[in-house]
C-alpha cells in the first residue's frame, strides 16, 4: 500500500464515522496573517487559503462550518526524523492562527510509533502507528477526542468561563 492509498482508507473511513463533519483531503490552513506596509491583511481572503500564499496544504483536514478542527497528517511505512521536525513546526504555525485546532500524526504499515517522535515532537498533539489489518476503531476514539477537544477550546475563545484545563497523555 503505498501512503497516498493509505490517505484514501483512513479519508474514507472518518468520512464514514463522522457524518457531522466535513472529512477532506489536501485541504490548505494558513500559518500567517500579515498587516502589511499599507495597513492591510494579507492574504486579503483568507477564507479559502492558497498553498504558496502564506498557507500549508494538510493530508487529512476535519472541520465543522468552515473551522479547522484536526489536522491529520500521513505517512506510510515509517517515518524520519526530518518529517517529526517538520510537520511539528507545520502544527505550531497552523495553531498560531487557529488556536483550538488539534494536530496528528498517524503512521500506517507500523506497530510501533518510535523514540524518534517523542525526542523530537514539539506541535503534535496525538500520533498512533496502524499495521496492516488493524481495526481503526481505536483511531476514530482518538478523533472524537480531538474533536471534542478543539471544540472546547473553541468555546474557551468565546469566553466561555473555565475553572480547569487539564492535559492528559495516554500511552499503549
Amino acid at each position: 500500500m503505498s501512503e497516498k492509498q493509505f490517505r484514501k482508507r483512513l479519508h474514507g473511513f472518518l468520512e464514514t464515522e463522522l457524518p457531522d463533519y466535513v472529512v477532506t483531503i489536501g485541504s490548505n490552513l494558513l500559518y500567517k496573517l500579515i498587516i502589511d506596509a499599507n495597513g492591510e491583511l494579507q492574504p486579503s481572503s483568507f477564507s479559502k487559503p492558497k498553498r504558496g500564499n502564506l498557507a500549508f496544504q494538510t493530508d487529512i483536514l476535519i472541520s465543522n462550518n468552515d473551522v479547522p478542527l484536526v489536522v491529520i497528517e500521513t505517512k506510510f511505512g515509517g517515518f524520519t526524523t526530518h518529517d517529526v521536525l517538520t510537520y511539528s513546526l507545520k502544527a505550531i504555525k497552523h495553531k498560531e492562527v487557529y488556536p483550538y485546532l488539534r494536530y496528528g500524526l498517524v503512521v500506517g504499515g507500523k506497530s510501533k510509533i518510535n523514540k524518534r517522535f517523542f525526542i523530537h515532537n514539539s506541535g503534535f498533539d496525538f500520533a498512533i502507528a496502524i499495521d496492516e489489518g488493524d481495526d481503526l476503531s481505536e483511531l476514530l476514539t482518538i478523533i472524537r477526542k480531538q474533536i471534542e477537544a478543539a471544540e472546547l477550546m473553541s468555546d474557551v475563545l468565546r469566553d466561555r468561563e473555565v475553572r480547569k484545563y487539564v492535559t492528559s497523555i495516554e500511552v499503549g
